[in-house]
């Protein structure tokens, strides 16, 4: 029987394993360790490069030369020369019209502009009148004020020496009696107190302005009935208030007097030129009648109840004066203001464009519609013998040799592009150059939709609200560089406008950018101690690629390439992963 023997070697195996278990366990921690010493990003270095800015939007292709023929009033068609897909030439006659009715329109409105023309000129030469008269009001009224106040302080006076010296008369007698009498006219609202036989008038002679000016301003309503010339109105105002204060002095109180005496007066002015009588709307006999209405309307006598005496009677005649002095002020205010002149301006202005516009039509429609380019008829909407329309187009003409494309600016977009501006154009035919020619004053459409076009231009597409209903847009007319039969009118294109070029900037990958709400940011790396710290850039131009960077870090800086979202802490270790390893590890997993 065979005898196996034993080999010497199993006492090594277990020590062996031993070792190997131990040597895989302090490779994994250092593995581990290395894995937790840092997050893993990959860098890029700052560097310069060139960068073109643009904005993308899309358009419309469109004749460059494009003429629309309309009316700017009715008129009557008298022959069509030319139907839609005929070929024209320059200065060739389209359509004629006869022009008899637009000829009577013409005249009547040049009478219209001549009118509100001298309407306007009598605005401003009234207006300039009432201001030089308002001033002589107001330097009138302060010393009218002043000569009242010493009237009814000299009156104030007066009345309190008879007092006293009735008073110390009655002392005198065996007693005093008093008693109420009617006015001399039998008037028992207008009593008077006698004192020994003494009369003392008791009423309130010192008249109220007020209840003077509402009387006054009756009177203004009727003049402004017959003239709206200021200084005859004002001249009628003058004559009937002098008339009236000499009536009351002289202690005439009847209204039906009153209104007399100042009809009198007026038809005496007009007699004598002192108002213009071709300055009154309706028959000077006319107007004193209502003048003498007006005046009798007023209770004169109420008015000037107590005022016998010399001086109260001076009182109420200055009353007069400065209640008339107050009315005229406010119809000088009325006159003196502006208002009338630019509203008369405002006719006179609009009728004259009318005028022109007419005009213009009866030349343009006299020599009939003529070609202004070679082209194409692409639309015709009038007949021989029918009437124009003036919401209608009547007849186009289209020069097909020039190609435009039309498209809309969003706000963000619309103050980068200038006329002249480079344009690449794509259409579904090929490609083209082009420039911008012409860009509109103004936006059409509502500019509710900005955000949309904010957020369109951070894509690098400009416009997208003027896609919609409600969108604003800045139109935009860009040239074709030679257009052929590949590129036509009606289908889209698609239009880069290159907007700067910047050669040899500092530049930034857009991948590397986080963008917060408080700035635009990069992750700076510190190779010495191998950290990233969240740093702020400023940036100007960009391209579809890369930032333009004029602050916050430099050329051969090293940034994290791309940043997640998620980090906790602003400065933090990092391990440097080479991109080519990352991306290999990316394709892995």
């Amino acid at each position: 029987m065979a005898t196996v023997r034993k080999t010497k070697k199993k006492k090594y195996i277990l020590p062996i394993c031993l070792v190997l278990v131990v040597a895989v366990i302090v490779t994994s921690v250092i593995v581990v360790k290395q894995n937790n010493s840092g997050e893993q990003v990959t860098l890029n270095t700052i560097s310069t490069q060139d960068i073109v800015e643009s904005i993308n939007v899309s358009g419309e292709v469109s004749a460059g030369t494009s003429r629309e023929y309309k009316v700017a009033s009715v008129a009557t068609v008298k022959e069509v020369f030319v139907k839609v897909g005929d070929k024209v030439k320059e200065g060739d006659t389209l359509v004629t019209f006869d022009t008899a009715d637009l000829d009577a329109q013409v005249a009547d409105m040049q009478t219209t502009y001549v009118t509100a023309k001298e309407a306007y000129n009598e605005s401003v030469k009234s207006q300039k009148s009432a201001e030089q008269k308002l001033k002589h009001v107001d330097k009138q009224i302060p010393v009218l004020e002043k000569k009242l106040a010493k009237l009814k302080k000299a009156t104030s006076s007066a009345a309190t020496t008879t007092v006293a010296n009735n008073t110390s008369l009655a002392k005198k007698s065996a007693g005093t009696a008093s008693m109420s009498v009617r006015n001399a006219d039998g008037d028992p609202d207008d009593d008077t107190t006698t004192t020994a036989g003494i009369s003392i008038p008791s009423g309130d002679v010192q008249n109220s302005l007020a209840e003077i000016s509402d009387a006054l301003t009756g009177i203004m309503d009727t003049l402004t009935q017959l003239t709206e010339d200021i200084e005859t109105m004002n001249t009628l105002l003058e004559t009937i208030t002098v008339t009236v204060s000499e009536q009351i002095s002289n202690g005439v109180f009847s209204s039906d007097a009153i209104a007399n005496a100042c009809g009198d007066a007026i038809a005496i002015a007009i007699q004598k030129g002192l108002v213009d009588e071709t300055k009154l709307i309706i028959d000077s006999g006319v107007a004193v009648d209502m003048i003498e209405t007006a005046v009798r309307a007023v209770d004169w006598r109420g008015i000037a109840a107590g005022m016998e005496n010399t001086d109260t009677a001076q009182q109420t005649a200055a009353e007069l004066q400065l209640a008339a002095l107050y009315a005229e002020r406010e119809v000088l205010s009325v006159s003196a203001d502006k208002s009338i002149v630019n509203s008369q301006r405002a006719v006179m202005n609009t009728s004259k464009k009318t005028l022109d516009v007419l005009l213009e039509s009866q030349q343009t429609l006299g020599a009939g519609w003529k070609a202004a380019f070679d082209g194409v008829v692409t639309e015709c909407n009038v007949a021989d013998g029918e009437q124009t329309n003036l919401a209608t187009i009547g007849l186009k003409v289209e020069n097909m040799d020039a190609m435009v494309v039309n498209v809309s600016l969003g706000e963000y977009d619309v103050h980068k592009v200038k006329v002249g501006m480079p344009v690449s154009i794509t259409t579904a035919y090929g490609q083209y150059t082009g420039k911008v020619e012409t860009i509109a004053p103004t936006a059409t459409g509502s500019s509710n939709n900005s955000i949309v076009d904010s957020v369109g231009t951070m894509a690098g597409v400009s416009g997208l609200s003027s896609l919609t209903d409600s969108g604003a847009g800045v139109k935009c007319t860009i040239s074709v560089d030679e257009p052929d039969s590949n590129i036509i009118v009606g289908f889209n294109a698609d239009v880069e406008i290159i907007t700067g070029s910047f050669e040899g900037v500092t530049c930034v990958p857009i991948e590397s950018i986080v963008r917060e709400k408080d700035g635009t940011y990069v992750y700076l790396y510190n190779e010495e101690e191998g950290t990233v710290t969240k740093t702020a850039i400023t940036t100007a131009a960009t391209s579809d690629t890369a930032y333009q960077v004029t602050g916050g870090i430099k050329v051969g800086d090293r940034i994290v390439a791309t940043p997640a979202n998620d980090y906790e802490e602003d400065t933090f270790k990092v391990k440097v992963v080479e991109k080519s390893v990352a991306k290999a590890a990316s394709t892995k997993k």
